[in-house]
């Protein structure tokens, strides 16, 4: 049986695109959208965000420079690098990204629109005087997210997009995207990668700064 991979990779990006509205808006209760219950502003954050989802090697190397912060815990840390690598997620999870002006990006209008269609989300955007957009709105509906209460126990396939959302939450929830992206830009192959090229992977120097640090092979 032919397996239709272009397919394929469109539930994977609608998933992914969802799944970090869901679980990195914040949570939201206005008068103007009483049916919407989460919302996230920043389409830069879903990219960054979507850059780590995609290149668990990336993940890693931040990681391993939290720890120079002192504010984590260093054995956590070490066990979550060595499963993404026993489980090789560098090359069975990786989506490449392409780098535009302002780093990893790749256009997510089909998606969002599907996910308007289907009753998941909502989008607003706002303008400055010469029409330029200046801050977009993502909000997730009550429908949504009653949908995921229900189902996503069931959805054990989807369970790694869940923990791995969880591991990016609970350790950069608090970045912008501008935090995120300036994050990106300290690494030589995400910074010196040429305008519409793939971003290399990093894999062998997770390997090596990882063996610095923990004194174990990846």
């Amino acid at each position: 049986m032919d397996i239709d991979y272009s397919k394929i990779r469109v539930y994977k990006d609608r998933i992914r695109i969802f799944f970090i509205l869901y679980f990195f808006g914040e949570d939201y209760q206005e008068s103007s959208r009483p049916n919407c219950c989460k919302v996230l502003h920043s389409e830069v954050r879903i990219q960054k965000i979507d850059f780590l989802l995609r290149n668990p090697d990336y993940l890693a190397y931040e990681l391993l420079e939290l720890i120079r912060t002192g504010s984590v815990n260093k054995t956590e840390i070490r066990d979550v690098i060595k499963k993404i690598f026993v489980d090789n997620e560098p090359e069975v999870r990786r989506l490449e990204m392409e780098k535009f002006f302002f780093g990893a990006y790749e256009d997510i209008d089909q998606v969002i629109a599907f996910l308007i269609s289907c009753g998941f989300i909502e989008y607003s955007s706002e303008r400055d005087k010469s029409l330029r957009v200046i801050k977009k709105s993502y909000y997730v509906t009550n429908e949504a997210h009653e949908k995921m209460i229900e189902n996503l126990k069931s959805l054990e396939v989807l369970n790694w997009y869940v923990n791995r959302c969880g591991v990016i939450k609970k350790y950069f929830g608090d970045y912008s995207g501008s935090n995120l992206k300036a994050l990106q830009y300290q690494i030589d192959e995400y910074r010196n990668t040429s305008y519409k090229e793939y971003i290399s992977d990093i894999q062998e120097l997770v390997k090596s700064q990882f063996f610095e640090e923990f004194g174990e092979n990846l």
